[in-house]
């Protein structure tokens, strides 16, 4: 079908009587079905022929029969039919759960996500949520996931990106870490006679130490932990100062679990991203969890200044 123009908005009843037509290939069993007369049949195609400056039939001794533009035409609008006309039957009928799979980074997962899952469930009981959380990157295309949430700078190159937090870093301990006196200490007192604890797989400690003016040295000793989740979890037990961004901790602030002991923050232009294939984020699910998740994230409260 060669390109034309104006094609948007074609009208219903129009591509209802080529339906028709297409089906019996006669223009009054056409008509007969759809309760008007072989007239109007008639001119609801010419008028389509004409907006889309193709012949959808040829009209021979033998009857009607389609031409290339008018078969492929004739596929499109059946499904387009079939479509709406599922969806009309779903309007007010008990909906069938649909799953959708989320690949998150773990810590993310265990301090944005898992404390606030029951709100997405309760507000779309039909989509049943199955949460997957891995080390390393899911592939998107041509695997079981529908969406991921990611951390980087949002570059995903043949991906649709939704940028959820452009995130800031700073180090948090427990309340009792800094009891007898401790949070008016010099930072590199503080830091100095504290354990520090790092996320293995990044130098973040080296990173802030340098933006907040204070010693890289200080990050030499402490211990590693594969996981930031597990390196909150020690700060939360008084083990320790930990480093980590905002969104992972604003909860635990907010809640006096956490508090920041230090000022400075470092910023990399890092973040949390909603990445996605162009057709998983067509889908309703999707957009619907994108949504939620948008307007979650919006209303985390902001981890507050430092003390020092």
């Amino acid at each position: 079908m060669s390109s034309a123009q104006g094609t948007a908005g074609l009208p219903l009843q129009a591509l209802r009587a080529f339906d028709a037509a297409a089906r019996h290939l006669n223009m009054g069993r056409a008509a007969e079905e759809l309760g008007v007369t072989q007239g109007a049949i008639s001119r609801q195609i010419k008028a389509l022929e004409e907006r889309l400056r193709e012949p959808l039939f040829t009209r021979g001794p033998r009857g009607l029969r389609l031409t290339e533009a008018g078969d492929l035409l004739a596929d499109y609008v059946r499904r387009g039919i079939d479509q709406l006309e599922a969806g009309l039957l779903r309007i007010g009928q008990p909906r069938t759960r649909t799953t959708l799979v989320v690949n998150a980074a773990r810590t993310f997962a265990m301090r944005v996500l898992a404390p606030r899952i029951a709100g997405f469930v309760r507000a779309h009981p039909w989509i049943e949520l199955r949460l997957e959380t891995h080390r390393y990157f899911a592939q998107l295309h041509g695997a079981d996931v529908d969406v991921a949430i990611r951390t980087g700078n949002g570059e995903w190159p043949g991906h649709v990106v939704q940028t959820l937090t452009r995130e800031v870093m700073f180090p948090v301990c427990a309340p009792a870490l800094l009891d007898g006196g401790g949070r008016e200490a010099p930072p590199g007192e503080l830091l100095s006679r504290s354990l520090l604890l790092h996320y293995a797989e990044r130098p973040h400690w080296q990173a802030w130490l340098a933006v907040a003016g204070l010693d890289p040295a200080l990050a030499a000793a402490g211990p590693r932990f594969g996981e930031t989740a597990l390196a909150l979890a020690a700060a939360e037990a008084g083990q320790g100062i930990a480093i980590a961004w905002g969104v992972l901790v604003a909860d635990a602030i907010a809640e006096g679990r956490l508090l920041r002991p230090f000022a400075p923050v470092l910023e990399d232009g890092t973040g949390y991203h909603l990445v996605m294939t162009d057709s998983a984020s067509r889908r309703s699910t999707v957009q619907a969890f994108a949504a939620w998740l948008r307007q979650e994230i919006a209303g985390v409260a902001p981890a507050g200044k430092g003390s020092a």
